[in-house]
């Protein structure tokens, strides 16, 4: 008997190399987003520590302020104001420079412009707004005490957070994946 030469490939065949290519496609794809989400909590580290850091102490600086001196931030509990610290700290280290002719405190690649209330706020990485508040001023220009609910990371002087990817402030399900610029 003669055997038949074949050509080609048996379905058996073709659906092993389906499914490996489905298998490497399905790794890749969750190594990119796990590296994009950690590329985008870098940002957000890196705005609220460092960019942030140096564009209030060139602030003070310019400004002729002490060290423990900070852009003012309005008297708000925990909500939906939040957005109001940040649209004051964005006029102190962006708006106000640009109208003296003056390079702003931050530059435009440290951070996304957003807007918030009809005012010009910094965006996080999943276009949130940051939330500032300052704790070094502690009575509003009235003379009251300023009040603050919630968690602060850094008592005496200023907290910029994100509320990360979730985008709950605090923790959610016993997870807390706010981006801050405390020590905790």
């Amino acid at each position: 008997m003669r055997r038949s030469s074949r050509s080609g490939f048996t379905l058996i065949e073709i659906l092993i190399v389906v499914g490996i290519i489905a298998i490497l496609v399905v790794v890749l794809l969750a190594t990119v987003l796990n590296a994009r989400k950690k590329g985008d909590i870098g940002v957000a580290k890196n705005f609220a520590t460092t960019a942030m850091s140096a564009a209030m102490s060139q602030w003070q600086a310019d400004n002729g302020k002490s060290p423990n001196t900070f852009p003012p931030s309005p008297n708000i509990s925990d909500g939906e104001s939040y957005w109001q610290g940040n649209a004051e700290l964005f006029k102190e280290l962006v708006t106000e420079p640009k109208k003296k002719s003056k390079a702003p405190y931050i530059s435009d690649d440290a951070y996304i412009e957003g807007e918030e209330g009809g005012k010009p706020v910094f965006l996080d990485p999943w276009n949130n707004f940051y939330i500032y508040r300052n704790y070094s001023v502690k009575r509003t220009i009235s003379g009251s005490n300023k009040k603050y609910a919630g968690k602060r990371y850094n008592e005496d002087t200023y907290d910029v957070i994100s509320k990360g990817p979730d985008g709950q402030l605090y923790e959610v399900e016993c997870e807390n994946d706010d981006i801050h610029n405390g020590s905790e």
